[in-house]
C-alpha cells in the first residue's frame, strides 16, 4: 500500500472516531419556585431529554467508555459514579451507543454520554413520573 492510500485510511479511521453519540442540548430552566425548599432526589434516572415537572440544575458533560465491544448496560454503573463524583443526582440528555475506534482493539467500543443534572426538588414524583428510566 502506498503513502497515499495509508494517509486515506488514517483519515477515515480518525473521522469515524470523532463520531460521536452525544448532541449538546439547551436546557429549559427550572429553577425552585418561590417558597420552594431543596429536597434533593435520592433515586439515580436516566432522561432522555429532562425531567419534566422538576426543579433542576445542569453541571456538566459525562462521558463513560468501554475498551472492547460489549454492552453499554454495564458502563451504567460507571457512569452513575462519575455523576454523582460532580455532585449530580441524575443524567438528562443520555446516550448509549457502539463507537468506532481507530485502533484494532477498540474498533468498535460501547460509549454513554449525557448531562450530569442535581434534581433540586421533584415535588414528590418517582423516577417514572418525571419522564425518565433506570
Amino acid at each position: 500500500m502506498n503513502l497515499k492510500g495509508i494517509l486515506l485510511l488514517a483519515a477515515a479511521a480518525f473521522a469515524l472516531q470523532a463520531c460521536s453519540n452525544y448532541q449538546p442540548r439547551v436546557y429549559t430552566p427550572a429553577p425552585l419556585a418561590e417558597g420552594q425548599q431543596v429536597e434533593l432526589f435520592n433515586d439515580f434516572c436516566y432522561f432522555d431529554t429532562e425531567p419534566n415537572g422538576a426543579a433542576f440544575t445542569v453541571l456538566k458533560r459525562a462521558v463513560v467508555g468501554g475498551s472492547f465491544y460489549g454492552s453499554t448496560e454495564g458502563l451504567k454503573p460507571k457512569l452513575e459514579q462519575k455523576v454523582k463524583g460532580q455532585g449530580g443526582n441524575s443524567i438528562a440528555n443520555f446516550k448509549a451507543s457502539q463507537r468506532f475506534g481507530f485502533w484494532l482493539w477498540r474498533i468498535i467500543r460501547p460509549v454513554v454520554s449525557g448531562d450530569a443534572i442535581q434534581i433540586l426538588n421533584a415535588n414528590g414524583k418517582s423516577c417514572e413520573e418525571l419522564g425518565g428510566h433506570h
